[in-house]
């Protein structure tokens, strides 16, 4: 007689699902640019802590030589106001760890003046990978890029002084004359071109110089803030900006231009270039 009974399929192994006590899964990310006030600070902290079960809560801040730490972020506004501190009311870092009991879970953030950086440790991967999703979901959505700024600011200032180096050259350059008629009539030849010479020649660095100062006040504008004290204003880069950082905005490169204006000027009266 045969059998033609079934048999269950014994149930596949997958060493993914299977939490290894002896293994975490361990993400870290440094952020640049993050622009973090008091509600956003809130929110990011509390993100980090759920998931956690009954879990140990360290905030605290480096002042000078001092360290404060409290189990949340309001205590530890209130305890660093109530001493007297090195850095007085301006806050230049700021770290949250959150611990499960037997550390099983994980999560610490550390801020400061120019990058944000956090690490998710846990023996479930899933929470660990879901965790640092929404972490770098909500830092993104607060201005934070990858790459750190200082490389693009360096390139917009070799750019400006590019620009200042090519109108040096072209003031000071020797149109070669040797004779007292050639120095004349080059004079003469001079005088009737340089209105259009110089105007074109301004135009064309006022356009060089506002396209590399631009990128510079935009970064001053994103970057990197930690208030805990008040929230971040909302709106466009430039209502991010001081008053004292718009004039300097508007006013260093027509200052520059004028500057070189009449420095051409004064270079075609005596030399007729």
């Amino acid at each position: 007689m045969i059998n033609t009974e079934r048999r269950p399929r014994a149930a596949r192994h997958d060493p993914a699902m299977t939490a290894n006590p002896n293994q975490q899964t361990d993400l870290r990310k440094v952020l640049y640019q993050c622009r973090l006030g008091r509600d956003d600070l809130e929110r990011v902290f509390a993100m980090a802590c759920e998931g956690i079960e009954s879990p140990t809560i360290k905030v605290s801040t480096v002042s000078g030589s001092t360290r404060f730490w409290e189990g949340n972020l309001a205590d530890l506004v209130a305890t660093v106001q109530s001493q007297p501190t090195e850095a007085g009311d301006e806050w230049t870092n700021l770290s949250l760890e959150a611990a499960s009991p037997g550390r099983e879970r994980l999560v610490s953030i550390t801020i400061d003046s120019e990058r944000t950086e956090y690490n998710v440790s846990g023996s479930d991967a899933v929470w660990a990978y879901g965790q640092a999703a929404r972490l770098d979901s909500f830092l993104g959505n607060k201005g934070a890029v990858t790459q750190s700024p200082k490389y693009e600011t360096k390139m917009s200032l070799a750019f400006v002084l590019f620009f200042l180096v090519v109108g040096a050259f072209f003031l000071l350059a020797d149109s070669g004359p040797d004779t007292v008629s050639e120095c004349l009539a080059q004079t003469r030849k001079a005088k009737e071109g340089a209105p259009l010479v110089n105007s074109l020649f301004a135009a064309l660095l006022a356009i060089g110089l506002t396209g590399a100062i631009a990128p510079i006040v935009k970064r001053r504008a994103l970057r990197a803030r930690l208030q805990v004290h008040s929230n971040i204003p909302t709106g466009g880069w430039w209502s991010r900006l001081s008053t004292g950082e718009r004039i300097a905005a508007i006013g260093v490169p027509i200052a520059v231009v004028a500057a070189i204006g009449a420095t051409m000027s004064g270079f075609s009266d005596v030399f007729g270039t």
